[in-house]
């Protein structure tokens, strides 16, 4: 049995533990369990509400619960006060409920069953470590998967459950949305579609775990053993209410969209369905074209620097003079993406940011460089403070010596609250891991600029939206790889054009003029040859699942200010009267 006991006695958590609510652990089961003789196990039980919902569906099926339910529980004082209750209502016998971690118990040991359903631990790569890390890719690896080492504990743990079932069995599980569009999680999707006869995913226009930073979905395969690849369907739900209207037989619920089967290779990406199919079809169609690029190709997107200590790092003009900072140890720095107001970012965006502390000095030391007094008296200062015991900096030799420090082309907005911006550094400024930096490919028939101009589109802001994911409060989070994915228009334009266009947006954008809306005419409809009535489509769809991930969450009625939904007309960028996170920093 795997140790992690004493971990999962003072905080389930960190073992994944988010309990499901019962409207969707009823609905699993209703849907899963169909017969009398249906044999049932949840791989990871927790507090019990899918065995006890799946006891009360045989009950009603007319069968004894206590000989048809299994489940395993790595958890001692969860699994014993479950099994406890369990015995006492249902009868049921105690080995029948497992203490072990799932992945220890290996296929043949496990019973066969009819039906999986549950809700996988939710463990992100970063900590989904050790023997039990290892033990769940080699599960993995008996179903035929090789997973990436990015790969969370639920993937391995949805294979193996897999492997439990019958021929023709079904599995019902809360499974993050990342299944249908993470790279990592591709290898498990197409296996899901060559076991399963059907595979339906159902998704909520309201969360089902609010207070999580993790989107969810349900999961829905039967037919395990199909000779063909299975078909793949999609239903989107209000909320999870209704689910109890899908039990009590609304039709209307029911009717499932058909996927494209290129879902499972990352060609498509299921948010692609929450717009309209016209939209989807011309979004499709311009990727296609060469009059369009992916942002990678022209640029690499990467992380800033990591400091390990901001606050001692970043230093105010104020600070610089009082501490007597030579010049030759300072780098100009923007700290947040609320910062980049206009299109280009300057020199004089820059002073400006310092007064509200947006911008601020980087103290930049080459590893070898010797040291004035003054600067060798603030290094002190910093190691009495307990600085270079902090955990980047006690990592790194010497310790106040920040490396990765890159002047980049631009600078990317990886957490956006409306539209993630891509602007232009003139300034010659740095950033931190809070902005993505962009660096031009050697060669690239474009600039910076250019580059600012063309991402100014709603072409781009729809593609933001497709590449990027949702976070906890409505957030956009574009990680780098995903940025690179960004679709850009590519209009047969000279740089001294785009340069153009770049400052004639950027001036715009300062006197909070329709930015979006000019640079669709200009790129879109002139370059591109596209025509109103598809600009005003491409917008219709980027304004959909801006709205739909700015809302989803119960929490962003603290978060978001609600007003009226448009397409682009007025506004900088063009997103006045949208929604947007009080707090969100660009």
């Amino acid at each position: 049995m795997l140790q992690l006991h004493n971990i999962a006695d003072s905080d389930p958590k960190a073992l994944g533990a988010f309990y499901t609510d019962g409207q969707v652990a009823e609905f699993l089961v209703w849907w899963s369990v169909r017969s009398s003789t249906d044999r049932v196990i949840d791989p990871s039980f927790g507090g019990g509400v899918f065995l006890r919902s799946a006891c009360d569906r045989l009950i009603h099926l007319g069968a004894d619960p206590a000989q048809q339910v299994y489940g395993v529980e790595i958890e001692p004082k969860i699994h014993n006060k479950i099994a406890l209750e369990l015995q006492t209502d249902f009868g049921m016998p105690k080995e029948q409920l497992i203490l072990d971690d799932f992945f220890a118990i290996a296929g043949d040991a496990a019973p066969r069953v009819d039906v999986v359903v549950g809700n996988p631990p939710f463990i992100r790569y970063q900590r989904f470590t050790g023997e039990i890390r290892k033990r769940a890719l080699t599960r993995a690896l008996e179903q035929g998967l090789k997973l990436s080492k990015l790969s969370s504990s639920w993937l391995p743990f949805l294979a193996h459950s897999v492997s439990l079932l019958q021929p023709g069995g079904r599995l019902a599980m809360v499974i993050p949305v990342e299944i249908t569009h993470a790279a990592y999680a591709r290898p498990v999707l197409e296996y899901l579609a060559n076991h399963f006869a059907e595979i339906t995913f159902l998704t909520f226009q309201k969360k089902l775990f609010p207070q999580l930073c993790e989107d969810t979905l349900l999961l829905l395969a039967e037919g395990k053993g199909a000779s063909a690849p299975g078909r793949l369907l999609w239903r989107d739900l209000p909320h999870a209410g209704a689910l109890k209207e899908m039990r009590m037989g609304d039709e209307r619920l029911f009717h499932a969209q058909h996927l494209d089967a290129d879902i499972t290779s990352g060609m498509h990406r299921l948010i692609e369905y929450f717009i309209s199919p016209k939209a989807r079809a011309l979004y499709r169609e311009l990727k296609q074209r060469a009059a369009t690029n992916p942002l990678g190709n022209l640029a690499d997107v990467g992380i800033g620097y990591v400091t390990g200590a901001n606050d001692f790092f970043h230093l105010n003009a104020e600070q610089v003079a009082t501490l007597r900072i030579p010049d030759d140890f300072l780098r100009r720095a923007v700290r947040r993406g609320r910062s980049l107001s206009g299109v280009v970012f300057t020199k004089e965006d820059w002073r400006h940011g310092l007064k509200s502390k947006e911008t601020a000095f980087l103290l930049h030391i080459p590893p070898k460089q010797a040291l004035p007094g003054t600067l060798r008296r603030y290094i002190e200062s910093g190691e009495q403070q307990g600085i270079a015991q902090a955990y980047k900096c006690r990592t790194r030799s010497p310790w106040f010596s920040v490396p990765h420090v890159y002047q980049p082309d631009a600078f990317l907005s990886y957490m956006s609250g409306t539209i993630p911006r891509l602007v232009a550094n003139t300034a010659g400024a740095v950033a931190p891991n809070s902005l993505h930096i962009v660096r031009v490919h050697k060669g690239a028939p474009i600039n910076a600029n250019g580059l600012a101009a063309l991402w100014q589109t709603s072409l781009s802001n729809l593609s933001a939206e497709i590449e990027g994911h949702a976070m906890g409060g409505g957030m956009l989070k574009l990680e780098p790889t995903e940025a690179e994915n960004v679709l850009l228009p590519n209009p047969n334009f000279s740089e001294t054009a785009l340069d153009a266009l770049a400052h004639e947006l950027d001036s715009l954008a300062r006197q909070s003029g329709a930015v979006e809306e000019y640079a669709n005419r200009e790129v879109l409809q002139r370059g591109l040859g596209l025509t109103k009535q598809e600009c005003r489509l491409i917008a219709e769809a980027a304004v959909t699942l801006r709205h739909r991930r700015l809302t989803r969450s119960t929490h962003d009625e603290k978060n978001v200010e609600q007003t009226a939904i448009s397409v682009p007309q007025q506004g900088t960028f063009g997103w006045v009267r949208t929604l947007s996170p009080k707090s969100a920093s660009g």
